[in-house]
């Protein structure tokens, strides 16, 4: 018995089913948190698996084709280079490249930048009052090394913006509430950037080509200090006036997805207008110097091949032993020395295409020397969850501007591939030969 201040009495079996009763309550307690901790291991077990095993780095870089100088060997001169920037399908807005132009700015050492860009709207010259895109011209430059670049932006989606409109609805509550949110997602993807190609290919007007077509002229026309800044304009050049561009000035260009075909088509409209022009006033020594000129075109998400289905073989094909290698029977025909096609396709991006040297050709002007390089690399992460990996699709069909290895190998290049100790620990370079050098 127990006895209190108060001379109270309590039976000792009656305090013995107290103190029970309170050992139960603590065992009770102490199961309960363990099985509270059990399902937070476990909830903290699933989200691993979701999350914290979720983004896998994907390691691929191959780079397989020809030795091409990257924008860093152009900049070594000391002439400004000229870089134009063509995007691909999807809406974009003026700006859109500014992302691309501060990683290539970092690998380049830039530290100085125009306080504002430019900004030209450009105009159908068949009208001069149809507008077909802006062209924003921003200037980068190293004081120190003397090393300066103009960098020349297209945005046409303007031109296809109408014709969205179509499909706008499909993006509404009304029908959107009843995907699920990844399907979602990809039909508004899909949604904004299928009738791209397609209006590009039935556009009777030509309209996107021609934004093409001015964005290269007013490249060819201005420097820093000339370019109508705020304006509506058309530029127009002669053809001796463009063939001495291409030949003295010193251009590269980044394309897009079906940035891609818009530049290779002005290319190949440039090629038969020089030789127009070389037919009619002989060959003249612009002419002679654009004959030994190398051009070289990075290609992100390259699409090409697809592209190329419903139309014909350009006029000159499957002939660039003939017009490339000198002794060839049109070797005084061709357009460049050569056209150094970089072309770069994520693995897992459904929109993006390599290009076949078989393919280069035949479905790629002869008279434009294309040599082909293509570069394999993986510029989105997989996620990983239950066993399942996937890819976004969108991801690695946007973030080549945002991949260390595609901005070293636009700066870079290939010539120096096996001392450069940064290109050589994360991408594999295959070297091609040209046939007739092969022993």
């Amino acid at each position: 018995a127990l006895f209190f201040s108060d001379g109270d009495y309590i039976d000792r079996k009656f305090c013995n089913l107290l103190f029970m009763e309170k050992a139960v309550k603590k065992i009770i307690i102490i199961l309960s948190w363990l099985l509270v901790a059990g399902c937070a291991s476990l909830e903290r077990s699933l989200v691993k698996d979701i999350v914290d095993t979720g983004k896998v780095s994907l390691n691929r870089c191959e780079v397989e084709g020809f030795e091409y100088g990257g924008v860093d060997s152009a900049l070594d001169g000391g002439q400004v280079l000229k870089l134009l920037m063509i995007h691909g399908v999807g809406t974009h807005h003026p700006g859109y490249s500014m992302r691309l132009q501060e990683n290539l700015a970092g690998n380049i050492g830039f530290n100085v930048v125009s306080r504002l860009p430019k900004n030209v709207t450009l105009l159908d010259p068949a009208d001069g009052e149809t507008e077909i895109g802006n062209l924003r011209v921003t200037y980068w430059q190293n004081k120190a090394s003397g090393k300066r670049m103009l960098f020349y932006e297209l945005t046409w989606s303007m031109i296809t913006a109408p014709d969205k409109e179509i499909i706008a609805f499909d993006t509404e509550e009304r029908y959107s509430k009843f995907r699920v949110p990844f399907n979602n997602t990809m039909k508004v993807f899909l949604d904004n950037t299928l009738p791209d190609p397609l209006v590009y290919e039935v556009d009777r007007s030509d309209l996107i080509l021609k934004s093409g077509k001015q964005s290269l002229c007013w490249m060819l026309k201005t420097g820093w200090n000339d370019v109508p800044d705020g304006q509506k304009a058309v530029c127009a050049l002669t053809p001796e006036e463009r063939i001495a561009g291409l030949a003295g000035q010193n251009l590269m260009f980044v394309t897009h997805s079906l940035g891609s075909k818009i530049l290779m088509d002005t290319l190949t409209a440039e090629a038969d207008e020089v030789a127009a022009a070389g037919n009619r006033a002989g060959r003249f020594a612009a002419v002679r110097k654009l004959q030994q000129k190398e051009i070289t075109v990075f290609m992100l998400a390259n699409q090409l091949p697809i592209l190329q289905i419903g139309h014909p073989l350009p006029k000159i094909h499957n002939q660039t032993d003939a017009y490339c290698f000198k002794g060839g029977s049109r070797y005084g025909r061709r357009l460049f020395k050569g056209v150094n096609i970089v072309a770069f396709s994520d693995p897992n991006d459904i929109l993006s295409y390599a290009i076949p040297q078989t393919f280069a050709d035949k479905y790629l002007d002869s008279r434009i020397c294309p040599r082909v390089t293509n570069v394999s690399v993986n510029v989105a992460p997989e996620i990983s969850a239950f066993g399942f990996g996937v890819v976004d699709p969108v991801a690695a069909h946007t973030e080549y501007d945002n991949s260390p290895k595609v901005i070293n190998l636009i700066t870079r290049g290939t010539l120096n591939f096996g001392a450069d100790e940064d290109l050589n620990g994360q991408c594999r370079f295959i070297r091609m030969e040209k046939d007739n050098k092969m022993r």
